[in-house]
C-alpha cells in the first residue's frame, strides 16, 4: 500500500504543477514610475513543498539529504553553471533597461526579487525531481546495476519535458521553451550526479538557484528571442552531458545508501 502511496506522491507534483507554478508578478520600474520589466514571484510552491516534505517523510522512511556541511561541488558542474550564465548574459535583452534606465533602489529590489523566486524555485523543482523522483526511480530499479543511471535519466527526461508548461501556461515563446527542454534535460541529469556525489540535496538546490536567478533578473525586460543565438542549446546541452557522464563515470553503485528511500 506504501509503495501506490508513494507512487502517487512522485506523480502529485506535476499533475498538479499548472496551479503550483502560478506567479506574482512583480513588477519593476524606471525613474519615471513606468513599469519596464517584471519578475515572476512563486506563490504556492515553497507552502507546497513544506507539506510534501512532511508527507513523504510521514509515509515512508526517507532521507533528503538536507545537510548543513557541503561537499565540495565537483569543478565540471561548476563551469557548467557558469556557462549558462554567461548564456543568460550574452543573450539578455534587457542590459540596456538595467543599468541606463533603472533607479538603483529598483535593481536592488530585481536582485532581491530574483534571488526569493530562484531559492523557492529551486527548493521546489530539487526536492520533487532529484529528493523524491529520482530516489524513486534509483528503488525502483534498486536490483540493477545501472540503478543510478536510469534514475537519472528518467528522471531528468520528465524534469525536461514539464518546462513545455511555460508555453502552454506561461506564455513563453515556443522556440526559448524548446530551448529550456532541450538544456533542462541534460541540466537534470547533472543535477543528479552532484546530488548523488555530495550526498547533499543543498548542492543542487545552489547550483540551480544560480541558473535560476542569472535567467530571472538579466531577462527583467522579457525573455531572449532565440533567433542567432541557436547555436546556445547544443553547445550548453553538450556541456552538460559531458559533465553529467564524467561525474557518473565516478559514482559507485552503493553510494546512495545513505539517502533516498529504504525497504
Amino acid at each position: 500500500m506504501k509503495k501506490y502511496a508513494l507512487a502517487i506522491m512522485v506523480a502529485l507534483p506535476i499533475i498538479l504543477s499548472p496551479i503550483i507554478i502560478i506567479m506574482l508578478s512583480v513588477g519593476i520600474s524606471a525613474t519615471s514610475g513606468k513599469v519596464v520589466g517584471s519578475i515572476g514571484l512563486p506563490i504556492f510552491e515553497l507552502p507546497f513543498i513544506l507539506l510534501y516534505i512532511l508527507i513523504i517523510k510521514k509515509i515512508w522512511k526517507f532521507n533528503f539529504g538536507f545537510r548543513t556541511k557541503i561537499k565540495p561541488i565537483p569543478f565540471m558542474a561548476i563551469i557548467s553553471m557558469l556557462a549558462i550564465v554567461l548564456v543568460n548574459i550574452i543573450t539578455s535583452k534587457s542590459m540596456d533597461v538595467i543599468f541606463n534606465v533603472l533607479p538603483s533602489g529598483q535593481i536592488f529590489l530585481a536582485v532581491i526579487v530574483a534571488f526569493v523566486s530562484s531559492l523557492v524555485i529551486g527548493i521546489f523543482e530539487e526536492v520533487v525531481f532529484r529528493g523524491v523522483m529520482f530516489n524513486y526511480f534509483v528503488f525502483l530499479f534498486r536490483k540493477s546495476n545501472k540503478s543510478i543511471l536510469l534514475a537519472g535519466l528518467l528522471s531528468s527526461i520528465i524534469f525536461g519535458l514539464l518546462h513545455i508548461i511555460n508555453a502552454l501556461y506561461g506564455g513563453a515563446e515556443w522556440a526559448y521553451t524548446l530551448y529550456q527542454v532541450a538544456y533542462a534535460s541534460a541540466l537534470g541529469f547533472l543535477f543528479a550526479m552532484v546530488y548523488v556525489q555530495t550526498k547533499n540535496i543543498v548542492a543542487p538546490i545552489l547550483l540551480h538557484m544560480l541558473i535560476d536567478w542569472s535567467d530571472l533578473f538579466f531577462n527583467i525586460a522579457g525573455e531572449p528571442s532565440m533567433s542567432g543565438v541557436s547555436w546556445s542549446p547544443i553547445i550548453l546541452t553538450i556541456i552538460f552531458v559531458i559533465s553529467g557522464a564524467l561525474l557518473y563515470r565516478n559514482i559507485e553503485i552503493n553510494t546512495l545508501s545513505t539517502i533516498g528511500f529504504s525497504d
